[in-house]
């Protein structure tokens, strides 16, 4: 077996949910996730402190940024993607390390063989649209009229989706080693009604 480890690998009974895959980490391998998700917390918190920080982050950054390139990932084993699947060796799950590291995939260490375990909250959601529809409240007493209103909130949901798309490509540069427009477009294009060209998607990479 391989002496080098790029990522958290569990030696405990296989879970599927979320919480109990971060509880049958060691408290350096949370520390680890925690890094690499660049979530800000203090070493010297308890375990449980950071079980909750991270469940919550984890799954708020699943639903807000990962999901579209996760699913595409996941689109791409076809029929034979299983929420837990085994690999002879580390070799095998490099091209997924960065999403290992960040604490939506998770690693066992059974016999000789290695158990991708995708967790129940990322299989389930792996088809659901990442972005939600927001419902717009309209406060009468603002000065704003409705579409001063509905105009700024819009401007508010492209920004975080922009926000998002520069995510998105971070993420599946460092999966696939790089990135076309036009691949990102089919994925932004899969999952939002705000249908984006690949010369529009580069103008806001670039902007």
């Amino acid at each position: 077996m391989e002496s080098q480890e790029r990522f958290p690998i569990i030696k405990k009974t296989i879970s599927t949910s979320l919480e109990k895959n971060l509880a049958n980490c060691t408290k350096n391998q949370l520390i680890s996730i925690s890094e690499n998700l660049n979530l800000s917390i203090k070493k010297s918190w308890k375990k449980e402190q950071l079980l909750q920080k991270l469940y919550e982050n984890i799954y708020e950054q699943f639903h807000q940024f990962y999901q579209p390139v996760i699913a595409d990932l996941l689109d791409k084993f076809g029929d034979q993607i299983e929420q837990a699947i085994a690999f002879e060796n580390l070799k095998q799950l490099e091209v997924i390390a960065p999403l290992i590291k960040k604490g939506f995939f998770y690693v066992y260490l059974q016999k000789d063989l290695y158990i991708l375990v995708i967790p129940d909250e990322i299989w389930q959601g792996r088809e659901e649209s990442d972005l939600e529809m927001q419902e717009v409240t309209i406060d009468l007493n603002s000065n704003m009229d409705n579409n001063q209103l509905l105009s700024a909130q819009k401007e508010d949901s492209l920004s975080t989706e922009y926000e998002s798309l520069k995510q998105w490509k971070e993420t599946v540069v460092k999966i696939y080693g790089q990135v076309s427009a036009e691949h990102l477009a089919e994925i932004w294009n899969r999952y939002n009604e705000n249908k984006l060209t690949p010369t529009e998607i580069d103008q806001i990479l670039n902007s």
